[in-house]
């Protein structure tokens, strides 16, 4: 039996990731319209910090897949495919008549490896249908074992989880409510009237 210091020591080692699960739960929705309000604003691209190199650059977009949904009873599911569905007339109406994200596919170029793709459910976060790189830092075609797929998985969810934490940062932060939900409204009505921007 694990003496009550070792058990503690035990519960603190785990309570971070604890936290991090319950707030992804509880904030995936807004979270996920953050990330796209996010890949659309002037402060795209953004330095993150990864265990792998320090300070890196990630560029984000919102890439061929978009689901939207209503919050009544009756909930009213929009999905939107191919293309840059984030910049559709259909997206915009249905983001301006306050339907919610569930479901996004993500790009993240983390450089210098190159380009990250995923789905992101509202449900969990938990990332599907990863795609990695195909080439390393060199520009040399990556190898195809599985010990890089790893590698390269790993340093996309520690990305992911940084623009997690980042979000954290000012969701938790008391000008949430007097700025940055304002300049979230301000630009889903500004919605249509900026040019569109490539990734």
């Amino acid at each position: 039996m694990a003496s009550p210091t070792k058990e503690k020591e035990q519960i603190d080692a785990v309570k971070p990731w604890v936290d991090l699960m319950q707030a992804k739960a509880f904030l995936a929705g807004d979270f996920l319209l953050w990330l796209w309000y996010f890949a659309e604003s002037p402060l795209n691209p953004v330095e993150i910090n990864l265990s792998r190199q320090g300070k890196t650059l990630v560029k984000l977009w919102v890439e061929d897949r978009l689901v939207l949904e209503s919050h009544d009873n009756k909930a009213q599911v929009h999905t939107f495919k191919g293309g840059e569905p984030s910049r559709s007339l259909e997206a915009e109406f249905s983001l301006k008549s306050g339907k919610v994200v569930k479901e996004l596919r993500l790009g993240l170029h983390i450089d210098p490896y190159g380009d990250f793709i995923s789905l992101l459910s509202a449900k969990d976060l938990s990332p599907k249908s990863i795609y990695l790189p195909n080439h390393t830092q060199e520009g040399a075609p990556a190898p195809l074992g599985l010990a890089f797929r790893l590698q390269m998985t790993d340093l996309y969810l520690e990305a992911l989880d940084a623009l997690f934490l980042k979000f954290l940062e000012v969701r938790a932060d008391k000008q949430w409510r007097e700025q940055e939900l304002p300049a979230i409204r301000n630009w889903i009505q500004a919605r249509g009237q900026a040019e569109t921007h490539l990734h």
